[in-house]
Parts: structure tokens; C-alpha cells; sequence
């Protein structure tokens, strides 16, 4: 089969399902000691032209609409966009040395709802739980508990928000995190070519390899390309159950819980470099299937003044310069300036004050001096 799939590749340019090139129709090796750059180089960018394929991109319109409108009544949704860039799958498997997650079907990109909901509920244990217990992941001795109270074999176990809201390995849990579809036309090139430049190849062995070495000035750096993503996602989670009173209000949880862990933590690979964050689109509301009375029924946090005291969290933003950027409780980033920011963890939370507002808050872990008294003289 490979003579075939030589000479069709030299149509692959034609190609319009971005996913089907990237498994099928590479021609000769590209990765390794005797792997040639520019087959690879050819074969990502054939793939980035089948993103954006006049044919390609009207079939999956069509499929986009038949989804969203597939969801279930009382759906909370909402549109994202990537902040910079997106790549989800890098570590799969895949005939290069970088995967990508596509659509089987469409070859357009997509994230997988299994992904969504692992990183909601490890953000909704490790930042919210650390204000609240309840939304703290339950032990193994918790569950159990739990499981003898469904049976008639005990007490009823205190309240836990993180199992009802992701279920436990006997149940899914009350809320399903449906895959992210992207939306058509939110970016006229879905597909971007990146670069990664490992500079210490033998320094990131095994320590027990032959290889292993110290890093060093003199170590040849290695460029890796790789197709990473950028434009808008339809994000939504919907009830998993027959509806009640409380199933809106759960499900709009859900949503804004998904959407702060995606803004502050990012989903997909890279994340630490930045990658892997979605924001609100700009001028987008509720999703299509959004309750307007759960919406409007939201509480809304009142603006922060000069110095309020807050609760922050860090996050793995830094600033050009390299300062740490927190958030509070209602997503306000801010930074410190002027002094040493708290020596904490990402993800671990302290209070401060509010030292000055703009487009990026100010913080300082000095307490304020109360208005009306009078300062100390000097001397």
C-alpha cells in the first residue's frame, strides 16, 4: 500500500478532512535520524488547508447546527475563545511525533467532553474546595459511606457538591459535560503551525539512560513542529436526569465552574507556556440553550473599591516581566507591584487589599490605614 499512497500524495494538497491527512498520507518518514522536516512540514500543511476548505468547512456548518440544536432543553452553554493557542492530544498517538485531537468525522478540532469534566472536577477541588468543603473531592472512606446510605446501611453522609455534581466510579454524576464543537467561521484559519525547541534533548532522558547528560551552552537545539488551534468553542453541560427545581441552578454551576477552570488553568497540553486558555467571546451572552432566567437570576459580584479586602488566588499567568498575576473570587486579575507578591502555591488562595483598580488590579498585603488618621511623623 505504500507505492499507492506515495502518488497520492502529491494530490494531498486537495485534501479536505485535515484528521484523514495527518493518519494516512504521509509518504516517507519524517521524524527520527533519518526523517526528512520538509515531508512533515508538507504534510502539516496540507492539513492546515483542509481546515479551512470551502467544501469542507460548509459540511461541517451543517453539522455544527444539527448538534447544537441536538441538545437537551435546559442546556447551559457559552461561547469561548482561545486566549492564544489550543492543542489537545499532543501526546497521542500519531504517525509524527505530535498528535492533535480532531472530529473522526469532519477532521475539525474539538475537545473531547471527557477532558472538560476531569479538569472541572479537579479545579472545583483544589480552588473551590479550598473555600469550601464541600466542593472538596470525597475520600474512598466517604464514598463507601455514601454508598451504604443509598442501600438503607447507615446514616446519611454530610453534603458533597463534588460527587453529586461528578459522580463517583459507581455513578456519573448528576451533569453531563457534552465535547466542545468549533464554531464555524470563528477563525478563518482553525489550524496554526507551532514550533516547540527542546535545547537540552539528553538532559530530558530517562536519568538510567546511557545518554543522560548535564545540559549544557553546547547542546544543539531540536525544533519540533507541531499544529496547534485558535478560534471559538461552543462549551455546554446540561442536566443528567429528569428535571427538577434545583437542576438549573446545578447546571449553570457546572458552566461557570468549567468556564473559570479553562480561563485561569487551560485544558489540552502546554499549559504552562500559556496555552490551552479559553475567555468569553467578545459581545456573547448565555448559549442558545441558556435558562434567561437562571442567567438573570446569577448573583453579580459588587465592583471592587480601593481597599477591600478580597480573597485571591494565584494562577500560572505571569506578566511580561514575569510577575505572578492572581484572581479573586469573581475573576478580577491583579498583580503586586511595589513589594514581594505572597510566597504561595499556583492554585492556593490568601487575602489581601485592594490598592489600586484599573483594567488590572493592584494588590498589597499591607493592611490600609483607616481614612481620617492621621500619619506618623518622621523623626
Amino acid at each position: 500500500m505504500r507505492q499507492p499512497i506515495i502518488q497520492l500524495s502529491n494530490r494531498r494538497d486537495s485534501g479536505e478532512h485535515a484528521g484523514l491527512l495527518l493518519q494516512r498520507y504521509l509518504a516517507k518518514a519524517a521524524t527520527g535520524e533519518n526523517g526528512d522536516p520538509d515531508e512533515k512540514r508538507a504534510l502539516l500543511e496540507a492539513a492546515m488547508a483542509a481546515s479551512r476548505a470551502s467544501s469542507c468547512v460548509s459540511m461541517y456548518e451543517r453539522a455544527y447546527t444539527r448538534w447544537r440544536d441536538s441538545l437537551p432543553a435546559g442546556t447551559e452553554s457559552v461561547i469561548l475563545r482561545t486566549e492564544q493557542r489550543l492543542i489537545v492530544g499532543l501526546g497521542s498517538e500519531n504517525v509524527l511525533e505530535t498528535g492533535l485531537t480532531l472530529h473522526h468525522t469532519y477532521g475539525m478540532p474539538v475537545i473531547p467532553g471527557s477532558a472538560l469534566k476531569g479538569l472541572a472536577a479537579h479545579y472545583c477541588d483544589q480552588v473551590w474546595g479550598r473555600t469550601d468543603p464541600r466542593f472538596k473531592k470525597p475520600s474512598n472512606e466517604e464514598n463507601e459511606a455514601y454508598r451504604k446510605y443509598l442501600k438503607g446501611e447507615g446514616p446519611k453522609p454530610p453534603e458533597n457538591f463534588h460527587r453529586l455534581l461528578f459522580g463517583t466510579t459507581d455513578d456519573s454524576g448528576c451533569v453531563v459535560f457534552h465535547d466542545a464543537w468549533f464554531v464555524p467561521g470563528s477563525d478563518p484559519q482553525p489550524l496554526r503551525l507551532d514550533v516547540m525547541t527542546p535545547h537540552h534533548k539528553d538532559y530530558n532522558r530517562d536519568p538510567g539512560d546511557d545518554k543522560f547528560a548535564a545540559p549544557t551552552d553546547f547542546d544543539s537545539p531540536n525544533p519540533v513542529a507541531f499544529l496547534s488551534v485558535q478560534g471559538e468553542f461552543h462549551v455546554a453541560v446540561s442536566w443528567n436526569g429528569p428535571p427538577s427545581d434545583q437542576s438549573a441552578a446545578w447546571t449553570a454551576l457546572a458552566l461557570e465552574l468549567l468556564r473559570q477552570a479553562l480561563e485561569q488553568w487551560g485544558v489540552g497540553g502546554k499549559t504552562s507556556s500559556g496555552y490551552g486558555r479559553l475567555v468569553k467571546a467578545d459581545g456573547s451572552g448565555p448559549g442558545p440553550h441558556s435558562s434567561a432566567a437562571t442567567a438573570a437570576a446569577r448573583p453579580t459580584a459588587a465592583p471592587l473599591k480601593r481597599d477591600d479586602r478580597v480573597r485571591i488566588t494565584r494562577t500560572e499567568q505571569t506578566t511580561k516581566r514575569g510577575a505572578p498575576i492572581f484572581v479573586t473570587e469573581d475573576g478580577q486579575k491583579g498583580i503586586f507591584t511595589g513589594e514581594q507578591p505572597p510566597d504561595i502555591a499556583v492554585g492556593e488562595s490568601t487575602e489581601a487589599w485592594i490598592a489600586n483598580v484599573g483594567s488590572l488590579l493592584t494588590f498589597t498585603l499591607k493592611e490600609p490605614r483607616q481614612r481620617g488618621t492621621p500619619r506618623r511623623r518622621r523623626g
